[in-house]
This record gives structure tokens, C-alpha cells and sequence, in this order.
């Protein structure tokens, strides 16, 4: 309710600005367009959500972030057309004064009201796309609420469409150091400092004093402590024995295969019986054959 009476008010405060106070000269127009939301279903878009459009005789500027509180475009003589262009799942409306003919030194006004798309049963219109996540807004935080002179303050900034952060702080100028700013301060008293992240402005306020303020140490997580397995027994290959392969004799030309000493000396003892049994019958047979 509230946003729509602020809404309301901003209208009619436009409406009743007599002409010559826009910036328009002798030889263009002048556009100012607003842009409105009604939010349903829980949703909660605001006008710096939509993107507005224009054509005709070279608009400037021809496209903008939708603002409540109107934007002047300046129109050279002839048609002209004002267009959501992002319109996620709502439905633009727009007054007589966004599509029109202006003429040089002519000032004209443009509504564009947004509300929830309804489908042919009534119903809100919801569909889960392309409901895109929103940044939150900018806001500033305050690491050293209270420093000494010449003490580092710290400030860091939350939320904002990120990118780049301009600070101001003690007359000083800090532009794109990141969303987070230390500084120092050479006089006492309450310093305001300004984060500036696209269009969102957010403060921020430390209390300078003339003696040194100790600042509290930072503590950082404690990280689990993994359990310790245990250590498994290392196994070592066996040795085992080397055997070597003898070659034992063979009779030359014989035929008989590799004999081992014990058969060597059996087959001595053996041939040496046979002769000693042999010999009487030897030496008679030697004795007729010499007759």
C-alpha cells in the first residue's frame, strides 16, 4: 500500500511541473517516463528491474533502467514510442503519453505500470522461468566501529549488483578497490563513509578517537582432525634355496645315458668279478687255440 501511494504521489507531481522546467530547448521535446510496479504472489520487482525502450527521432538516451521517480528523454520532432523490453512474467501497460507525436519545445509524460501476468482463468500467472535471483540491496558494514587517529578502519560492502565499488570517505576518493575498503582517519569525531555498486549508494559510520583502540583478534574456524590409520605390516618376499644341476658322465659312444659314481663303481666291481669267474675258463680256451 505504501509503495503505491508513493507511486501515486510521484504521478501527480509530475503532472502538475509546469513545462519550463524540463531541459528541453527549442528544437526537441521532452519525455518523462515512469515506470510502476504492482507486485503479486509474493514477488517483489521494482522499476530499476525493467528495461525501457525508445525509438524516434534520435532519442537520447534510447534505453534505461525504469525509475519511479520518471527519466527525461529528449526527442527530436516527430513520432516516438516508449517499450518494456525485459518483461519476465508481467504485463506492461502503458498511457496515451508513451506512443504519440511530440514537438520541438512540447513536453509529454509516459506511464508504464507493471503487474503480474493473468491467465484466461484469472489466476496469477507464475511460471518458474525466467525468474532470474535479484541482488540484494547495497549495504554497508562498519569491521572498526571505533579507531584511534591514524588507526586502519575497516569497511566492507554487502549485497549490490557487484562489479565495481567506488568509496568516499574524509574527502578522499577510493574508486574500484573491491567491495572492501581500509583506510585511516586524521581527525577525531564520527566519520560517514559512502560505497557507491552501479546505481545503489549505501553509508557507513566510525567513531574516530584521539587515543589507540584495541581491536579484537580475528578468530578463524577449527578444522576437524581426521582419525590416524593404522600402519599394516610389510611382507618380504621369501628366499628361496638355488639348486644347481650336475652333469654326470657318459660313456663316449656308447649309447648310455649321464651314470652317477655308485653306478660307475658297480659296474667296475661287476666287470672285475666277471673276469676273476672267467679267468680258468679263459686260460684253457686261450691253451687249445695256441695248439
Amino acid at each position: 500500500m505504501t509503495s503505491k501511494v508513493l507511486g501515486l504521489g510521484a504521478l501527480a507531481l509530475a503532472l502538475f511541473v509546469p513545462s519550463f522546467a524540463f531541459a528541453q530547448t527549442s528544437t526537441t521535446g521532452l519525455l518523462n517516463v515512469y515506470v510502476q510496479v504492482t507486485n503479486q504472489s509474493g514477488t517483489a520487482y521494482s522499476p530499476n528491474n525493467f528495461t525501457v525502450a525508445l525509438s524516434g527521432q534520435s532519442p537520447s538516451p534510447t534505453s534505461f533502467q525504469g525509475s519511479q521517480s520518471g527519466t527525461l528523454v529528449s526527442l527530436q520532432p516527430g513520432n516516438y514510442s516508449a517499450t518494456v523490453t525485459n518483461q519476465y512474467s508481467y504485463s506492461p501497460s502503458y498511457s496515451s503519453g508513451c506512443t504519440g507525436n511530440i514537438s520541438a519545445g512540447q513536453t509529454q509524460t509516459c506511464v508504464i505500470t507493471m503487474a503480474m501476468a493473468t491467465s484466461t482463468y484469472g489466476w496469477p500467472y507464475n511460471p518458474q522461468y525466467p525468474h532470474y535471483p535479484q541482488p540484494q540491496p547495497l549495504t554497508c558494514r562498519t569491521d572498526t566501529p571505533t579507531v584511534g587517529l591514524g588507526q586502519s578502519a575497516r569497511f566492507t560492502s554487502v549485497g549490490g549488483p557487484g562489479g565495481t565499488y567506488n568509496w568516499y570517505a574524509a574527502s578522499q576518493n577510493f574508486p574500484n578497490i573491491g567491495p572492501v575498503l581500509t583506510t585511516t582517519f586524521q581527525s577525531s569525531g564520527t566519520h560517514t563513509v559512502t560505497v557507491v555498486n552501479a546505481s545503489q549508494t549505501a553509508t557507513c559510520t566510525v567513531t574516530v578517537t584521539t587515543s589507540y583502540v584495541p581491536q579484537p583478534t580475528p578468530t578463524y574456524p577449527t578444522y576437524p582432525t581426521y582419525p590416524t590409520y593404522p600402519t599394516y605390516p610389510s611382507y618380504t618376499q621369501p628366499t628361496y634355496p638355488t639348486y644347481t644341476s650336475y652333469m654326470y658322465p657318459r660313456f663316449p659312444n656308447t649309447g648310455f645315458a649321464p651314470t652317477t659314481g655308485a653306478e660307475m663303481a658297480f659296474a667296475v666291481v661287476f666287470v672285475m668279478g666277471a673276469s676273476i669267474a672267467l679267468y680258468p675258463y679263459a686260460r684253457k680256451t686261450f691253451a687249445l687255440a695256441v695248439r
